[in-house]
Order: C-alpha cells, then sequence, then structure tokens
C-alpha cells in the first residue's frame, strides 16, 4: 500500500525533472556580448547586443545544450572605422559571413550554478572546438522578469572562453605586430524563456 501511495510523487517527480527549451529574450537591454582586447598598446573591448537561439535546460539533472548564434557584424567598439575594419576580409570578414555560432556538445554540472561546457565555435567559416565556463540560473516568472519584458521563466546564461583568433583565419599584421591580442576573452551574458 505503501508504495502505491508514493507512485503519484514519483511520476511527479520525473515530470518535473523533464529539459524545458528556452529562447534567448529578444531585448537589447537583457543580452550582451564582449570580446576584449587588452595590449601595452590598444585597448578595447568589442559589444553586441544581437544574439539568439536557444537553451535547453534540466534544474533537476543539472544537464542542457545551448544553439546560440552572434551578429558580428553588429559588433562595436565604439570607433566606426575600427569597426569597420573588423567587419572586412582582412580581419574577421563579418561582412560577407556575420554569424558566429556557439553549439555545445557536452556540460558537465561543476557545483552550485556553474557548469564546464564543451562546443563548437564557428566564425569565418572555421570551426574549432572550444572549451568554456558557464553560469546558469534559472528564476520563475515573477513581477520582477515581467515587468523586465521577460514573459516566462528567466534562465540567465554567463558563458565564457577564449578565441585564438589565427586558429579562424585572422592573420592581419596588427594581431603579429602586438595592437591586437591573437586570443581575446570572449563573454556571452543573456536571458532565455520559456514562452
Amino acid at each position: 500500500m505503501r508504495s502505491l501511495l508514493l507512485l503519484p510523487a514519483l511520476l511527479l517527480g520525473s515530470a518535473l525533472a523533464a529539459p524545458v527549451t528556452y529562447r534567448v529574450a529578444p531585448l537589447d537591454h537583457v543580452n550582451i556580448v564582449t570580446a576584449e582586447n587588452e595590449t601595452d598598446i590598444e585597448n578595447f573591448t568589442a559589444v553586441t547586443s544581437k544574439v539568439s537561439g536557444t537553451v535547453i535546460f534540466d534544474p533537476a539533472a543539472r544537464t542542457g545544450s545551448a544553439d546560440l548564434t552572434v551578429n558580428g557584424a553588429s559588433l562595436s567598439t565604439g570607433v566606426p572605422l575600427r569597426d569597420e575594419h573588423m567587419r572586412s576580409a582582412d580581419w574577421f570578414n563579418f561582412d560577407k559571413m556575420p554569424a558566429i555560432t556557439f553549439k555545445s556538445t557536452r556540460v558537465q554540472y561543476v557545483s552550485g550554478d556553474n557548469y564546464r561546457v564543451t562546443g563548437t565555435l564557428t566564425m569565418n567559416g572555421v570551426t574549432r572546438t572550444v572549451i568554456s565556463t558557464a553560469r546558469v540560473k534559472l528564476t520563475p516568472a515573477n513581477d520582477v522578469t515581467r515587468a523586465s519584458g521577460i514573459a516566462g521563466d528567466a534562465l540567465a546564461v554567463s558563458v565564457a572562453f577564449n578565441v585564438k583568433l589565427s586558429d579562424f583565419g585572422v592573420k592581419h599584421m596588427a594581431v603579429q605586430a602586438g595592437r591586437v591580442k591573437d586570443t581575446l576573452p570572449v563573454t556571452i551574458k543573456l536571458i532565455a524563456s520559456n514562452r
């Protein structure tokens, strides 16, 4: 008899553990992608809010996946001429191939809200494996999330990894001269919603 009473609880627990698909909220004020350059000669941060895609997350099983796209042509450093150069074929070729895609291939839970994520990064027609650290935090829908323009539950995702420019066909003399680092830290911070 006791096992029969436990059955509904077990069924409910397994229903709650199902993976949920979250879509990146199309809100410029909550999403940000940055790539930072810091050298002895030139410092700048390239920024955009143009990120889209989906994150699948199961908070009970602590598993998930991500399929994200950043519009590289929208990256801005605050200097229009430098931005124009970055979009050219000499640099990232964003004028012809603006999409930067990240697709996870493995997600490992670490602790708290922290995960280790392995995935593929595609840019300038080149795909490479990257390993990143990620923070994932789920907030059930409430007055604050709704006031921010988020319709359903809010999934905050922050992913950080390093991009080696030469791996993606960037061989500009500014990299060789030390004005721009060959390896840039990149961070993607976004809010996704299940509605």
